[in-house]
């Protein structure tokens, strides 16, 4: 998994890619609505980029930290804490204790679910700009 969070963080999607199965359940961070770019679901190994695209295009991460580990069955568990400047508004988000969860099956992750605050992720990213 510090593999997987070494490239998001040098934006190295085909590194990332490398460490999913083709047998992808689903990718995503956990939302009811897409009230931002990056909120969508995906469930084919070959439409992630799309995930990663979409973060690119909408925030310039200054800080992307992974901390706390913890294990359990065929699922890893990760908080992260990141301060992200949203491109078309300059709006700065500062998040601290977000929780990913990867699923694993014969070395390789076949899902994902990150979660965040998508009410103020959304108003940061939709706020007017400074």
């Amino acid at each position: 998994m510090k593999e997987i969070y070494a490239a998001f963080k040098r934006g190295d999607v085909p590194a990332i890619m490398q460490h999913l199965s083709d047998d992808l359940q689903g990718f995503g961070i956990v939302s009811e609505q897409k009230l931002i770019p990056w909120q969508i679901q995906i469930s084919k190994k070959q439409d992630v980029p799309k995930f990663f695209q979409a973060v690119a295009e909408a925030a310039d991460f200054i800080r992307y930290e992974p901390r706390d580990f913890a294990a359990g069955g065929d699922y890893v568990y990760c908080t992260i804490s990141s301060d992200a400047t949203f491109k078309r508004n300059h709006k700065k988000l500062i998040v601290d204790n977000v929780m990913h969860r990867f699923k694993f099956k014969n070395g390789k992750v076949v899902e994902w679910r990150g979660t965040e605050d998508t009410a103020r992720t959304s108003a940061a990213y939709n706020a007017a700009a400074a």
